[in-house]
């Protein structure tokens, strides 16, 4: 049976991953087990008032301060992950889940993650994490750690779920793009999609080749070329086609790759509302 790791935390995402883990596994026919990380915080930074603690008489006193501080938070931050799962859990019931489990883990997110996954066949994360959830023009540091260092397909929920009616698959003719490609037209989570298989972009010498391999796997698809810079032309696309989830490769060797490494990993998150589905 597959299995879908649905990563939920404090952010405004965490409703979205549970609807779209909801989906997924209704396709798939998949478990699903939740995921929330109690990542450790620092104690100090929850003190507002340290600037006039500064004589050596204070010590021990400031210390037993902080020390209650991180208890108090530790409790409040094991109760609020207890309740976010379990309301998950009926969630994903509810919705016709026949098999969900829960996993509650104090540590490193990314590290838990990529842990967790090892067994799973799709992670699901939403776009920002708690920390960073106000920060329109950042993606959470461990989001993007997560795409870089998982060995799955790892899709990133939008802030709204919407079933997805209209798929884009980029594809460059990489090897993380074959490699999308390959999934989707073998997956029951594309069966009944209208599928767009898109190049963006100069065109190539190979082109020909590369779309007639890429149709091959996906006969069904409507194969076309956009004439623009990918970063401009896919995200357009995207907003006026009602493409419901975006499908490509991360960490290639051609343009496509400013989508997912540095600064231009924030004009993607910015431009493409869409869920995106992503393969290394």
């Amino acid at each position: 049976m597959k299995k879908i790791l649905a990563c939920i935390d404090a952010s405004s995402y965490s409703a979205s991953v549970t609807e779209h883990a909801a989906w997924a596994a209704g396709r798939l026919e998949a478990s699903v087990e939740i995921l929330h990380v109690i990542q450790r915080k620092d104690a100090v930074s929850a003190r507002h008032d340290l600037s006039g603690a500064v004589g050596l008489g204070a010590k021990s006193s400031l210390l037993e301060e902080l020390v209650q501080i991180e208890e108090k938070e530790a409790k409040h931050a094991r109760e609020r992950g207890k309740i976010m799962l379990a309301a998950a859990r009926e969630h994903l019931l509810e919705a016709g889940v026949a098999a969900v489990e829960t996993t509650h883990r104090h540590g490193g997110t990314v590290e838990t993650i990529i842990e967790r996954e090892a067994d799973a066949d799709v992670v699901i994360l939403g776009k920002r994490g708690a920390s960073s959830q106000f920060a329109t023009n950042h993606l959470g540091s461990r989001v993007e750690r997560v795409i870089r260092e998982s060995i799955r397909p790892v899709l990133m929920a939008s802030r709204e779920f919407s079933a997805p009616e209209r798929a884009l698959i980029a594809f460059d003719g990489g090897a993380s793009s074959r490699k999308a490609v390959e999934f989707a037209g073998g997956s029951p989570l594309f069966e009944g999609l209208e599928i767009d298989l898109v190049m963006a972009g100069r065109h190539s010498s190979d082109e020909a080749e590369q779309l007639a391999w890429a149709k091959g796997h996906l006969p069904q698809a409507h194969a076309r070329h956009l004439d623009a810079a990918p970063d401009e032309a896919i995200p357009a696309f995207v907003a006026e086609s009602n493409v419901g989830l975006v499908v490509m490769g991360a960490y290639g060797h051609s343009p496509l790759r400013r989508f997912i490494v540095g600064s231009t990993t924030t004009q993607m998150m910015q431009r493409c509302h869409a869920p995106l589905l992503l393969f290394r």
